[in-house]
């Protein structure tokens, strides 16, 4: 059997979550399938990683500068079809074979349309109300996932099958030197690690962590943010620019800073109104990082009782979270155990097995 696999996502040098995703299937389902041909098509460039890849893996490159996945992907189909075509990131082509299958991995624009711009929240809507309309299957990345679609688009639920992400489980013992220190890090710090956009609630985090200054002063810590800008992102610059006191922005990191000042942080917050999934939260897992979390969508599915939970539009409630945790290290040691506890239920082996799986249906 052929597969085919849209893999321009795990070719993004500036990865976040989908291609970090996209990525680490392509490299498990490597190791785990000898039996399938693999065609992996991109539009740009591959990275060096691509060339690695055992000789069942073949890379095409097919430039083209607009809507690519929709029509250049789709003459590909047209001419050179596969029996079986994958789609990490929601995006089918108009021409597609009848084994399609894509990965949705939210339906934020459905809750917060108003973070997103005319043209991102248009287009994610065609996008996806056509994916999940001519897919073979569909895999959703959390069950809350699975729930939303099953709400907005009313498919049959045996049609969705959730499979969940992993995490990177080579970092999990990686003891970080500090060599080569990353330029203007705390020493002691609250991180934020995601794009810069208004779903994300950075916002929110610095009017909490205000807080938290205002009513404990002596406290030394500072919030740090990772995340390169999304869209809609001004107004957050413009409060990290009006809170430098506390505030160090670091703009987007390779994976290996990224993962080295997740590592020495004291806490990874993730404030969001909306994840899919949230996959920095088993990154601090495997790192052994305490999370504070929203109580909200898809993060108390992947945290369970391993985070601590706040209401994201509450900027109090945030504050009292992150007060708790940075005055008790009883309770982050706990969250720690809990959380190396929790990570036994995933791994990127795991949701390369299961998806595969979905493949051959």
């Amino acid at each position: 059997m052929t597969i085919g696999i849209e893999a321009e996502r795990a070719n993004n040098p500036f990865k976040t979550g989908v291609e970090h995703y996209a990525k680490q299937l392509i490299l498990h389902l490597a190791e785990l399938d000898k039996e399938n041909n693999y065609i992996l098509y991109l539009r740009t460039r591959p990275e060096t990683w691509f060339f690695e890849l055992p000789k069942n893996f073949t890379v095409k490159v097919l430039p083209f500068p607009l809507f690519w996945t929709q029509l250049r992907l789709s003459w590909e189909m047209f001419w050179h079809p596969v029996d079986v075509l994958f789609i990490p990131a929601s995006a089918m082509p108009l021409i597609h074979p009848k084994n399609s299958i894509t990965t949705i991995h939210d339906l934020a624009w459905k809750f917060y349309p108003e973070s997103f711009t005319w043209f991102n929240r248009n287009f994610l809507e065609f996008s996806t109300r056509f994916a999940v309309k001519t897919a073979k299957n569909i895999i959703a990345v959390s069950q809350s996932t699975k729930n939303d679609l099953v709400k907005f688009y009313k498919i049959p639920p045996e049609k969705i099958t959730v499979v969940l992400h992993g995490y990177e489980e080579s970092k999990h013992h990686e003891v970080f030197s500090g060599e080569g220190e990353i330029k203007n890090l705390p020493e002691k710090y609250v991180l934020f690690l995601s794009t810069l956009q208004p779903r994300k609630n950075l916002e929110g985090l610095i009017d909490a962590f205000a807080l938290l200054k205002q009513e404990h002063p002596e406290l030394p810590h500072k919030l740090v943010v990772v995340g390169r800008p999304g869209w809609k992102f001004e107004s957050i610059l413009d409060k990290i620019n009006r809170h430098k006191d506390f505030v160090v922005y670091l703009n987007y990191l390779s994976d290996s800073d990224r993962l080295e000042v997740l590592a020495k942080a004291e806490i990874l917050v993730q404030p969001s109104f909306y994840e899919g999934f949230g996959m920095q939260i088993l990154e601090a897992f495997s790192l052994r990082v305490p999370v504070a979390t929203s109580n909200v969508s898809s993060m108390p599915e992947v945290a369970a009782e391993a985070a601590m939970y706040f209401d994201p539009h509450n900027p109090k409630d945030i504050k009292n979270s992150l007060k708790m945790m940075l005055m008790d290290k009883s309770l982050r040691d706990s969250l720690i155990a809990k959380g190396s506890e929790r990570l036994k239920g995933f791994s990127w082996r795991k949701c390369a097995q299961e998806t595969l799986a979905v493949l051959k249906k």
